[in-house]
């Protein structure tokens, strides 16, 4: 096999700061042999990383600090923003809204058909408005069918027939006066050819 091929341990790995973290503290066995330092080297010694252990807490409780505050502002500033977000999405519905009904209103087209109308500006709206006037005029109402030219009385074919309710209050003289014009020929049943 290669020489790259790593080869199992049982040890767990350990970064070498670490790993000279705790050779150092190994040496502070009273079975280690003197050092060069001397009893005061080692003092100093022993103070100094006890001074840089309480420096790094520190400093990773501040940093924490920091952290934490920072994302406390940070949830705040995001809240505000989502809500001012929420806001601004309101307003501009709101103002399509108004702007729809407004137009449709000022147009005439009927206030159930307003939620057809789309467009950025008033200009496109009334656009759109017109164009559904015009589509709704064209559409015949079911409840009024397209006349018959074929079906009732022709123009000029005929006298006007008067019905009971138009002789209603008026002078016999008048009554006969219709009578003698044809008009009455209807309520009469008197057919012409």
């Amino acid at each position: 096999m290669s020489d790259t091929t790593p080869t199992p341990t049982t040890a767990t790995p350990v970064d070498p700061p670490q790993a000279a973290r705790a050779s150092a503290d190994t040496t502070e066995a009273p079975e280690a042999p003197a050092s060069p330092l001397g009893e005061s080297g080692e003092k100093a010694l022993k103070a100094e990383r006890a001074a840089r252990r309480a420096a790094e807490k520190a400093t990773s409780e501040a940093l924490a600090k920091v952290k934490a505050f920072e994302d406390a502002q940070k949830s705040e500033t995001e809240r505000l923003a989502d809500q001012l977000q929420q806001y601004q999405t309101e307003a501009a519905t709101a103002k399509a809204e108004t702007l729809r009904l407004r137009v449709a209103a000022e147009t005439g087209l009927p206030a159930d058909l307003h939620e057809f109308l789309v467009g950025d500006d008033e200009e496109q709206v009334r656009a759109q408005a017109q164009k559904l006037m015009a589509a709704t005029a064209a559409a015949t109402d079911p409840r009024r069918p397209a006349p018959d030219p074929t079906q009732g009385a022709k123009q000029g074919a005929g006298k006007d027939q008067l019905t009971r309710a138009d002789l209603a209050g008026k002078s016999p003289e008048w009554i006969e006066e219709q009578r003698r014009a044809g008009r009455l020929d209807h309520i009469q049943n008197i057919t012409t050819r």
